[in-house]
């Protein structure tokens, strides 16, 4: 929905404090059933929403709202109205700053969808934040108060890590959270890695990885006040000694923490012994495939397939959940590597895998190479919608026989037989992680049409 110039909201000059709502878009159920995809109440305190509002300036009257869980009030008393979104939520997020737009209020809009689709988000906002927020939205919300707000706001320098507020948890609703909730935090920002299918370093900036300085991130976790901490980052070692200088800060918390790192990192017994010493409870790691060949073609050749055995073996001696993520339908893949997958996750009673059907995502290699090979399907739906899809041409197999693998997969790792054989019966806090993420990944797998596997988180 497009509207004129002319049209925008006027100045907020006059309000001694402008109201901003924030709002983290849901997904569509389907193509078919465009209704939000809501769950009853979420298994981590994330990080986005209190983030954001921590970004407005001390003079704005915050509130946020989590779309996966409440709708919006459309006649909520609010100046300006921020959403962000990803691909998955966009069409949704459109939805909703469309009908808040219809009202006459100021929509800004933002997130990781924008770093490709900045000017499609323009078509349905006054304003357009693209890259990282830190100094952008702030200014974003002055321009609009003192009415000279400009279409998109870019950011083409590094955002510093240093020196970051903290979030406002104050504004979350506790009830829209399990009991056991850990909080969110942010650690580190981009990856250090180039992997042929992630977008991550794009998404980011492509500025590389930074890390906070150990001692922000201590403090953070003191005001947060959980015992548990989930560490926002697709790397959480990108420096290694000034991890393990993290990892020495948080022993005195006593908290118990979760993160996902590379696989390689787990054969380092000093570092391990560090990180289980500092609270580790659960690893979640990209092996992606258990064929070597699959990795190099990933530019993931650092992944040694033949030192799975060694890094499962120093995890089940130190008592740390873990968790494996593949990528399926390389073009190395033919139909074989589906049951040799499971044989493997069996044969070693792997705590809990995610199983995921390879995208070419814009930014990536492989989005360059498929695309000039005409292998991609559909490219304006891709990662619109939530489920397992296939947006390529595999070279081995049909899309929708991927489609099914990796759905069979999903059913038949997280079964009851299946999870009844791999876990033992809980009695430590790691062992009670593992069966956490196999009871909601069972979820995902029976409905894996309108689910992705961190659905619920």
């Amino acid at each position: 929905m497009s509207r004129p110039a002319n049209s925008c909201s006027p100045a907020l000059a006059g309000d001694p404090m402008p109201k901003l709502l924030i709002i983290q878009a849901a997904a569509y159920r389907s193509r078919e059933d465009k209704r939000p995809l809501r769950i009853r109440k979420r298994r981590l305190v994330g990080a986005v929403l209190p983030y954001l509002a921590a970004l407005a300036p001390s003079d704005w009257e915050v509130s946020v709202l989590d779309d996966e869980i409440d709708e919006p009030d459309y006649n909520v008393a609010a100046d300006v109205v921020a959403i962000t979104m990803r691909t998955v939520t966009s069409l949704r997020a459109y939805e909703v700053a469309d009908r808040f737009r219809a009202r006459g209020l100021i929509v800004l809009l933002g997130g990781p969808h924008a770093t490709f689709h900045s000017d499609e988000m323009a078509e349905h906002a006054d304003a357009v934040c693209v890259g990282e927020g830190e100094d952008i939205f702030p200014r974003m919300l002055e321009d609009a108060a003192a009415g000279r707000l400009e279409k998109f706001y870019r950011r083409d320098t590094v955002a510093s890590m240093k020196g970051i507020p903290t979030p406002r948890w104050d504004l979350l609703n506790p009830k829209h959270y399990v009991f056991y909730k850990p909080f969110v935090i942010q650690q580190s920002r981009g990856c250090p890695y180039s992997c042929d299918f992630c977008a991550e370093r794009r998404l980011n900036g492509d500025f590389g990885y930074r890390d906070r300085p150990a001692e922000e991130v201590v403090e953070e976790i003191k005001r947060c006040g959980g015992r548990h901490v989930f560490f926002a980052a697709s790397q959480f070692v990108g420096h290694k000694p000034r991890t393990m200088e993290l990892l020495e800060a948080l022993i005195p918390l006593r908290i118990r923490w979760s993160a996902l790192f590379s696989p390689r990192f787990v054969l380092d017994a000093k570092f391990l012994d560090l990180a289980k010493r500092s609270g580790l409870l659960h690893i979640n790691m990209g092996i992606e495939s258990i064929s070597q060949d699959t990795l190099q073609s990933m530019h993931k050749g650092f992944n040694k397939s033949n030192s799975y055995d060694d890094m499962i073996r120093n995890l089940n001696e130190r008592n740390i959940s873990y968790s494996f993520n593949f990528v399926l339908g390389s073009d190395g893949d033919d139909d074989s590597v589906f049951a040799a997958t499971l044989e493997f996750l069996q044969r070693h009673n792997v705590p809990a895998a995610y199983f995921n059907v390879m995208v070419p995502l814009r930014g990536t290699p492989l989005y360059d190479r498929m695309k000039q090979e005409g292998r991609i399907i559909d490219e304006a739906n891709m990662e619109r919608w939530a489920g397992v899809k296939c947006h390529f041409l595999p070279t081995r197999m049909t899309g929708d026989e991927l489609v099914t693998q990796v759905k069979m997969m999903q059913r038949s790792f997280y079964s009851l037989p299946s999870i009844l054989r791999r876990l033992r019966l809980p009695r430590t806090q790691a062992d009670l992680a593992s069966w956490s993420i196999n009871l909601s990944q069972r979820r995902v797998a029976l409905n894996s049409d309108t689910m992705n596997e961190f659905s619920e988180y």
